[in-house]
């Protein structure tokens, strides 16, 4: 997936912490995409203000006035649904970003 997204969690929802039979959590909530376009299964990584280091984020859907949709595109706001270990720390103003390709890297 070579589309790269970063979002800004504006409210959470919900979260269903994991079970001690499976390590994901989920949390659902409002994000805006302030940069790229976000699509369903992409892996997003914690930025701010997050301390520490963190397994990515999947995105399993995304919900927009409504309706469920594959994409999130720039400027647009939805309510979202992420699964991953550590979900339930996702906190309000939080930054959620793609991992960059590794063809990318220096």
């Amino acid at each position: 997936m070579s589309e790269k997204a970063t979002l800004s969690i504006l409210s959470v929802e919900s979260v269903t912490p994991s079970s001690p039979a499976a390590a994901d959590s989920a949390v659902v909530c409002v994000v805006r995409c302030i940069e790229g376009t976000a699509q369903l299964g992409m892996e997003l990584h914690r930025l701010a203000p997050w301390k520490g280091t963190a397994s990515p984020l999947t995105l399993v859907a995304i919900e927009w006035y409504g309706r469920q949709a594959d994409q999130l595109d720039t400027m647009h706001s939805a309510k979202v649904t992420l699964i991953g270990a550590g979900a339930d720390s996702l906190a309000v103003w939080g930054v959620l970003d793609s991992a960059p390709d590794a063809s990318e890297s220096p």
